[in-house]
């Protein structure tokens, strides 16, 4: 047997003695391919964080980021593809961030760092979302949602 034959031979016994695939966390249910498409004003929301809200009890955090034609693809407990099955709320949330004043030219000083929200806030609350899915055991699901007008509005710090 030849080198390469035995190397081979080495790398397809380890891949099925270890496995070839991520390992996946007891009790992770089967997942399904779930897309959703996010516009304000008629144009890709992009950069926003979105966050699937479980009607029903599951234990999985579910979320993703939209693309740049606002598109977000889920993952399930941070890596694995897709959605288990059930109803969810949808939570969009986007902010920006501004520094204001000069640049510190010391380690002692700091800039007031100001934050915009730049979706409702309505749409980040799971309990006043209007948004919902479904989600069903053995289909793709792919939606499009409206988020309105494209806003900027200064978040206020606890206390003012």
């Amino acid at each position: 047997m030849s080198r390469f034959e035995r190397l081979f031979l080495f790398i397809l016994l380890s891949l099925g003695i270890f496995g070839c695939g991520e390992n996946r966390p007891d009790g992770l249910p089967k997942l399904y391919p779930v897309s959703l498409q996010f516009t304000q004003d008629g144009i890709p929301c992009n950069g926003a964080s979105v966050h699937l809200v479980p009607l029903e009890e599951i234990v999985w955090a579910i979320g993703g980021s939209t693309d740049a034609n606002g598109t977000v693809v889920f993952k399930t407990h941070g890596k694995f593809a897709g959605v288990p099955a059930g109803k969810y709320k949808v939570t969009v949330s986007k902010t920006e961030r501004e520094e204001i004043g000069p640049t510190p030219q010391s380690i002692y000083e700091s800039q007031e760092i100001v934050f915009y929200d730049l979706v409702e806030q309505v749409y980040s609350n799971p309990k006043m979302t209007p948004l919902e899915i479904e989600v069903v055991a053995g289909k793709k699901l792919s939606k499009s949602f409206e988020l309105g007008k494209a806003i900027r509005v200064k978040m206020v710090k606890p206390g003012e």
